[in-house]
């Protein structure tokens, strides 16, 4: 095993917990979230319980490989919590207490086995010991000074000198004992808040905050290989109802950062109502990935992807009712072929390319014009009858022909009343 230990020394400050511990704790679990992407086992660990701020373990041995070994996992890692606002301290080693050691003392030297481990902890001075006062003052008193003097006594002679606490301690730091963790596990479903200390009354201010929530969403979803393809934004408010936002995506997604792309339009359009004092994020209804492959040797999945993204995007800002695109219909009618719906490139991206069609115009006329028989009619007729079903039955004869302007026009003959109509036009 190989433990990551994250020590984030000015985390309650950095958090905006203001004092407050379960302000603190709520922020340290969204962090836990977030780290559930990288490895199944996450531990965390509030300050107080050592004195020496809040950390968070992650086993990450087991998945180093997934991500292109243990250092590139490390950058990844420290890149993150560099966005994310927290100073930290990273150390690394096959124990969670040697990983802590390491990260207090500020080595980037990975120990990856219990040997190097010991040949790194034996030069560090005592004081980095997470023990209790008295034991730690026991072993300065007994003329110890660095950690490896203290580890070549053995533990028998450690507990009957210094009590059975420290051996137990010593034990679990080099690997001889096991060390037991509380894991974090994911719930069902995704609900995550953070209180400001300060109201705020621009929606801007709420784009840093939410980040960090997000980023604990994207870590929960990749845990459980799931999706989402809508989620919440709750804005609380001092005694009124909290404004509450729909967030949606044209199709499943839990990159972090194109959910803060659609909130940062969706908040651009609102105007706040009132300061906001807290913020939420709920993610209930949980759907499966939509995984695009890439041909090696065409882009258009990602041009795809890229062009969904835009419409996300657009959605987010004018209203997912003001971006829609036209889908076919089953009628042979021009008039009722076609459908309104929401913007989409998926369905049309994935579209078995069907037989030849006719010609048709993109540009259909509100109401057929009524014209004289055209002088040029240079392809046709094509014969539509149908509609006999609902009432609005047609027979026509189409013919592409040519205006008196040189224009080119999609005209029909009415077989029934024998009227000549303009129905489409190219541009």
């Amino acid at each position: 095993m190989l433990w990551l230990c994250i020590l984030l020394p000015r985390f309650a400050p950095e958090a905006s917990a203001g004092g407050r511990p379960q302000a603190e704790r709520a922020a340290l679990e969204v962090l836990a979230l977030w780290a559930l992407q990288w490895s199944s086992q996450v531990s965390i660990e509030p300050a107080g319980s050592a004195g020496r701020g809040s950390a968070l373990w992650i086993e990450i041995g087991a998945s180093s490989q997934l991500f292109g070994g243990h250092a590139a996992l490390r950058e990844r890692i420290a890149a993150d919590l560099a966005s994310l606002g927290y100073t930290h301290r990273l150390g690394a080693a096959p124990t969670p207490g040697g990983a802590s050691l390491l990260a207090r003392a500020g080595l980037a030297t990975v120990a990856t086995t219990r040997t190097q481990l010991r040949q790194l902890l034996a030069p560090l001075p005592l004081t980095l010991l997470a023990l209790p006062e008295e034991p730690l003052a026991a072993l300065q008193d007994a003329g110890l000074q660095c950690i490896g003097e203290l580890l070549v006594l053995g533990a028998a002679a450690i507990a009957q000198r210094f009590g059975p606490g420290a051996s137990l301690y010593l034990q679990r730091l080099c690997g001889e004992v096991r060390e037991p963790l509380r894991m974090v596990r994911a719930p069902q479903r995704f609900t995550s808040r953070c209180e400001f200390a300060d109201p705020v009354t621009d929606t801007t201010a709420l784009l840093f905050p939410l980040q960090r929530l997000l980023a604990g969403l994207q870590g929960f979803l990749r845990s459980r290989d799931r999706a989402v393809q809508r989620y919440t934004l709750c804005l609380e408010h001092h005694r009124r109802a909290a404004t509450r936002l729909e967030i949606g995506l044209a199709r499943p997604g839990r990159d972090a950062a194109q959910l803060l792309a659609l909130a940062r339009e969706r908040l651009a359009a609102s105007t706040l109502g009132a300061a906001v004092h807290g913020l939420g994020l709920e993610a209930h209804e949980l759907l499966q990935p939509l995984v695009l492959q890439n041909d090696l040797f065409s882009r258009a999945a990602q041009h795809s992807e890229q062009l969904q993204q835009v419409i996300d995007r657009l959605a987010a800002r004018l209203g997912e009712s003001a971006v829609q695109t036209l889908r076919g219909a089953a009628d042979h009618r021009p008039e009722r072929a076609w459908r309104m719906s929401a913007a989409s490139v998926t369905a049309s991206a994935a579209a078995p390319v069907g037989p030849a069609v006719p010609v048709r115009p993109c540009w259909l006329l509100p109401q057929p014009l009524h014209i004289d028989r055209p002088q040029e009619l240079f392809a046709g007729p094509e014969r539509i009858e149908s509609g006999w079903w609902d009432g609005a039955d047609v027979a026509r004869d189409y013919y592409l022909a040519r205006g008196a302007d040189g224009a080119q026009l999609w005209v029909f003959h009415d077989l029934r009343n024998g009227a000549w109509c303009v129905h489409g036009l190219w541009a």
